[in-house]
């Protein structure tokens, strides 16, 4: 599992974002992964516990992107009041849930490592204008949520209506890279290089062959024009016996 800050599958870490995109990290892998999400900001008394007994300020919108694989991936999510709910491959994409608390803990099982997954998930935690107790730098226009400036044009919808992403004008912005994208170019790249390489090769070797051949083929060609011209120039000499001869018959 990993979000938009690195993976955190340790369950005694916490950490408080101001939203995350929590989804399958594309490496075979079987486990479970415990990831801890807390409510930024909170007051908290001198000996820095929080001060009990507080509204809570803060609601956890889920938006599922992508469901998880069936019999293979399964997610729990409980939230810090004891509510909980399962997301599985029944789970249709755009499920959108809500959470009333300061904590929230995403489980993961994944029982086989392949095929891949491309469950993805954003989890973003709402401040309630009523109850805040830090100032919110983005209004959603509703009654009730802000969210960080941060969140907006980042293209993931973190307002339940979307305002955070109407009007955006997008970059050329690309996603990084998942593990399995760099693995099929990583392959990709090899038979590419591999290819060039044996294409090298076997041109190589066929212009030797073309040459080599072109060589015997003109000596031999020689030979044979060095053959007829010997028994040219033989025919043509006459023997100082048989000149004699010729002379005495005359």
């Amino acid at each position: 599992m990993e979000n938009t800050y690195g993976p955190y599958c340790n369950p005694l870490s916490k950490f408080t974002p101001d939203a995350g995109i929590i989804r399958y990290a594309g490496t075979p892998w079987i486990g479970k992964c415990v990831l801890n999400i807390e409510s930024c900001c909170l007051p908290t008394a001198q000996n820095g516990s929080l001060i009990p007994n507080l509204p809570i300020s803060t609601r956890f919108y889920l938006h599922l992107l992508a469901q998880p694989l069936c019999l293979t991936e399964n997610i729990t999510i409980k939230a810090g009041s004891g509510e909980m709910i399962n997301i599985d491959c029944n789970t249709q994409n755009g499920s959108e849930y809500y959470f009333d608390t300061e904590q929230l803990t995403v489980t993961y099982y994944r029982s086989e490592k392949l095929p891949l997954s491309k469950f993805s998930m954003v989890v973003t935690p709402l401040k309630i204008k009523t109850r805040m107790y830090t100032p919110c730098n983005f209004d959603c226009f509703s009654d009730t949520y802000c969210i960080e400036r941060s969140l907006v044009c980042d293209r993931y919808k973190n307002c339940p209506n979307g305002v955070d992403e109407a009007n955006c004008e997008y970059g050329h912005h690309h996603e990084p890279l998942s593990f399995r994208a760099k693995v099929i170019l990583f392959f990709v790249l090899v038979s590419v290089i591999l290819f060039a390489i044996c294409s090298i090769l076997f041109c190589y070797f066929c212009c030797e062959v073309t040459n080599q051949n072109n060589r015997l083929s003109f000596i031999t060609r020689d030979r044979k024009s060095a053959h007829e011209t010997g028994i040219e120039e033989y025919s043509g000499v006459v023997s100082p016996l048989l000149s004699s001869t010729l002379q005495e018959k005359v």
